[in-house]
């Protein structure tokens, strides 16, 4: 595997907890972000974290202890166990456990995350999508659609400096199901979060996306082995990006 054996082990871990959630908390969460990438649309996306927004019923909080117990019992005998510290953020808007250790006896430990979104419900009906893969028999999960996902990835980049965001985007933008109506028509929703004004949020996303040019090609490759260079990245998305920004 692209990385070797750290992302190997992080990618099990990932898959893992993602089932153990999908089975206790059936239809109430629907998954996205790098995880879905790589799991559900083939790309050799590595992430982090597992994420997702929640579903049924929406914007409604989990009970933090109950997600921490979940985590644990995602844990398969001696093969791998997880301990999850207290989580760093427990509020109305998220449930953020970013410290999640993964204990294996034949591989080496690794820290993985789980977060949950609560700040907004999903807008389009979430898709029902096949996981896990290489490591298990296949299992059921809902989904975010890939215009859904452009879209939060949209917002994002008015919020925060992260390459991958930019990588994602532009993977996203490529594919023949992400239609521009349907991205620009979910943005409106996606962007009741950030401060009103297209040209402020215009500024915004084109000052963060600039900054990225010192750091992408150093930092995204090892994460996403198939992204297109800054470069190629920058001419699939920013052309786009100005008329879907609500």
């Amino acid at each position: 595997m692209p990385g070797g054996m750290a992302l190997a082990v992080r990618d099990f871990a990932l898959i893992t907890l993602a089932s153990q959630l999908a089975a206790s908390f059936p239809e109430q969460l629907v998954f996205k972000g790098g995880f879905v990438l790589r799991h559900v649309h083939g790309l050799l996306r590595f992430s982090k974290d597992v994420d997702a927004t929640r579903y049924e019923p929406p914007e409604h909080k989990l009970d933090a202890e109950e997600v921490a117990a979940t985590i644990r019992q995602a844990g398969i005998h001696n093969v791998v166990r997880f301990s999850p510290n207290e989580p760093a953020t427990n509020s109305v808007r998220s449930l953020d456990f970013d410290n999640i250790q993964v204990i294996g006896e034949t591989f080496p430990n690794s820290v993985v995350q789980v977060e949950i979104s609560y700040r907004e419900a999903v807008v389009d009906p979430p898709i029902r999508a096949l996981v896990g893969s290489p490591f298990y028999e296949e299992f059921e999960v809902l989904v975010m659609s890939i215009e859904e996902m452009a879209a939060e990835k949209l917002r994002t980049l008015a919020q925060r400096l992260r390459p991958t965001d930019l990588a994602d985007l532009a993977v996203m933008l490529r594919r023949e199901t992400a239609e521009d109506a349907n991205i620009a028509r979910l943005a409106v929703t996606k962007f009741e979060l950030v401060a009103k004004g297209q040209a402020n949020r215009l500024d915004r996303i084109e000052r963060n996306l600039k900054e990225m040019a010192d750091t992408y090609d150093d930092t995204v490759p090892a994460l996403f082995p198939g992204a297109p260079p800054y470069r190629e990245a920058m001419e699939i998305a920013w052309p786009r990006i100005k008329p879907l920004v609500p």
